[in-house]
């Protein structure tokens, strides 16, 4: 299941990076799509991440740090993106940083359970 949430991350993060390049302001379908299909698949991403965040603990603060994560993520993202001149840059910006990180995790070693 982490796999497969760090390759959402990875198409969601590439999907980013490719909206930005066609960005003329938000009016064409394949940039809209490309966004939020993008959109989709970070959030996705970032729920899983969160996830992970809490090892042991109750399900219900598990559940809230996986939604914190997100909302905290584009809380940011969308002031970054209002505040400045292009906000395809900044979506881009946000989309490589998805992307490499995702790579990273995929890059890791998978943690093997001990059996007895």
């Amino acid at each position: 299941m982490m796999r497969a949430a760090q390759l959402l991350g990875l198409v969601g993060g590439v999907a980013w990076v490719a909206a930005a390049f066609l960005w003329d302001g938000g009016d064409g379908p394949l940039e809209l799509a490309l966004f939020w299909l993008g959109a989709v698949l970070v959030t996705l991403y970032l729920l899983d991440l969160g996830m992970l965040l809490v090892k042991r603990g109750l399900l219900a603060l598990r559940l809230f740090v996986a939604c914190a994560l997100p909302l905290l993520v584009w809380m940011v993202v969308v002031f970054a993106a209002t505040s400045a001149s292009d906000d395809g840059i900044v979506w881009g910006i946000t989309g490589a940083a998805v992307a490499v990180f995702a790579v990273v995790q995929l890059a890791r070693p998978v943690p093997q359970r001990a059996t007895l």
